[in-house]
C-alpha cells in the first residue's frame, strides 16, 4: 500500500491539526496523476451529527496552508465533504425500512454491550482485589511481577503469591475471552439485521454507497474528525465503506485522523467507560475498520489514563496484548506508513507514548521510529 495515516489524539483546534498535517496535505503519494495533481481533500465530519456540513472553519484552515476551494456548478470540488449522514437522511426518505433495520441493529448492539459491561465489572473488581491482597503482603508488588510469576514450590508467602498470580491471570484471560465474545456477537448482530433487510441489494442503498465510494476514491487526502464515535463508526459500517478506504490507501491516499476518527481505523475500538459507577475503566466498544492492525490507540491520553501508574499501564498492555498500546495527546502525532510498514512520532510539541506489559511508559519524540 502506498498510503499513510497521520493519527492525532485530540487537536486543540482545527488550525493545529491542519498545520501539523500540512506536509501530507500539500503532497501526494497517489498512483493516479490526476488525483495527485488535484490535491483534493475529503472531509469526514459525520461524527458532528446534525452539524455535519458546518465545515467552513476547516476549509478556511485548508485555504490558509495553500489548498484552495474550487467551485464548479456551485459546489466545492477541491475541498469536499463525504456527506455520510446526509446520505443516511436521504435513505430515511427513499428506503425507510433500511434505516429502521439500522436503528434496530444499533439498539440490540447496545444491549449486548450492557451485558458485556456487567460481566466485566465483576472481573475487574476481582482483579483489583487480587492485586490489593498481594500488595498488603508485599507493598512493592506490581501487576507486571504478579502476572509473570510462574510459581515456586513452598508454603507461606510463596504459596499465596502463586495463588494470587493464578487468579490475576484468570481474570485477564476471562476479560480477553469476553472481548472476543463481544466482537463475534456484534458482527453476527449486524450481519443478521442487514441480511434480513436485504441491505446490499437495495437500489437506493447501492446508489448512495456508490456516491460515497466515488468521493473516497477521488480524494488525495481524507480527514476524519472526532465527535460522536458511535455515529461515525456505525454509519461507515452501514455503507460498508471499509473496503473503499482500504483501496484508497492502496492507491496512495493519505488519511489524517483525530480522536474518534483515529479510533475507528484500528482493529478494535477501546473506550473509556463513562458508565462505571465508581472508578472508570477502559473497555472494548466495538470492532473497528481494521485498516491498522498493529496498534491500539488511546486518544486523550493523559486526560484518561493514569500514565504515572505502572500497574495501570501494565493492565492495559496485558488486557489488549495483541496490539501495541499507543497513547496520543492533543499535540501528539503518529505517522503510520503502510509501505514500508513503519510508525514514526511526527509532532514536535509532544511525544507519542507506548505502554508495555512491564508497566513502562516509553516516550517517542519527533522522528523516532516506534517498534510495533
Amino acid at each position: 500500500m502506498r498510503g499513510a495515516i497521520l493519527f492525532n489524539g485530540n487537536a486543540e483546534t482545527v488550525d493545529t491539526l491542519v498545520g501539523n498535517a500540512a506536509p501530507l496535505l500539500l503532497s501526494s503519494r497517489h498512483e493516479d496523476p490526476e488525483v495527485a495533481r488535484s490535491r483534493r481533500v475529503l472531509l469526514v465530519t459525520a461524527a458532528w451529527g446534525e452539524r455535519e456540513h458546518d465545515e467552513g472553519h476547516v476549509k478556511r484552515a485548508l485555504n490558509a496552508i495553500g489548498l484552495p476551494s474550487r467551485f464548479e456548478g456551485g459546489f466545492d470540488r477541491g475541498l469536499v465533504n463525504l456527506s455520510l449522514m446526509h446520505e443516511v437522511r436521504g435513505l430515511s426518505r427513499t428506503a425507510p425500512r433500511l434505516i429502521a433495520a439500522w436503528h434496530e441493529e444499533r439498539r440490540v448492539a447496545e444491549m449486548a454491550r450492557s451485558f458485556y459491561l456487567e460481566h466485566n465489572a465483576h472481573l475487574i473488581q476481582l482483579f483489583r482485589r487480587t492485586l490489593a491482597v498481594g500488595k498488603r503482603e508485599d507493598p512493592t508488588l506490581t501487576v507486571a511481577r504478579l502476572a509473570s510469576d510462574q510459581g515456586h514450590y513452598g508454603t507461606g508467602d510463596r504459596l499465596l503469591r502463586y495463588t494470587l498470580s493464578r487468579e490475576l491471570r484468570q481474570a485477564l484471560d476471562t476479560l480477553e475471552a469476553n472481548d472476543d465474545h463481544l466482537v463475534d456477537l456484534l458482527d453476527e448482530i449486524e450481519q443478521r439485521a442487514f441480511d434480513a433487510a436485504g441491505l446490499a441489494y437495495d437500489a437506493a442503498w447501492r446508489a448512495a454507497q456508490g456516491r460515497l465510494e466515488q468521493r473516497i476514491l477521488a480524494a488525495n487526502s481524507i480527514v476524519l474528525f472526532g465527535g460522536q464515535l458511535d455515529l461515525l463508526l456505525d454509519a461507515l459500517r452501514f455503507f460498508r465503506l471499509r473496503d473503499a478506504l482500504a483501496e484508497a490507501l492502496r492507491r496512495g491516499t493519505q488519511l489524517i485522523a483525530m480522536s474518534a476518527g483515529a479510533m475507528v481505523l484500528c482493529e478494535r475500538v477501546i473506550v473509556y467507560d463513562d458508565m462505571a459507577a465508581t472508578r472508570r475503566d477502559f473497555q472494548l466498544y466495538d470492532r473497528g475498520l481494521a485498516l491498522v492492525r498493529d496498534i491500539q490507540l488511546f486518544p486523550h491520553c493523559t486526560e484518561r489514563i493514569q500514565t504515572d501508574d505502572p500497574d495501570n499501564l501494565a493492565y492495559l498492555a496485558r488486557r489488549f496484548r495483541h496490539h501495541a498500546c499507543v497513547g496520543l495527546n492533543q499535540r501528539s502525532f503518529l505517522l503510520f506508513e503502510l509501505d514500508p510498514r513503519r510508525a514514526t512520532s511526527f509532532g514536535g510539541e509532544d511525544c507519542v507514548f507506548v505502554f508495555d506489559p512491564e508497566g513502562r511508559k516509553i516516550s517517542y519524540h519527533k522522528g523516532e521510529v516506534i517498534r510495533i
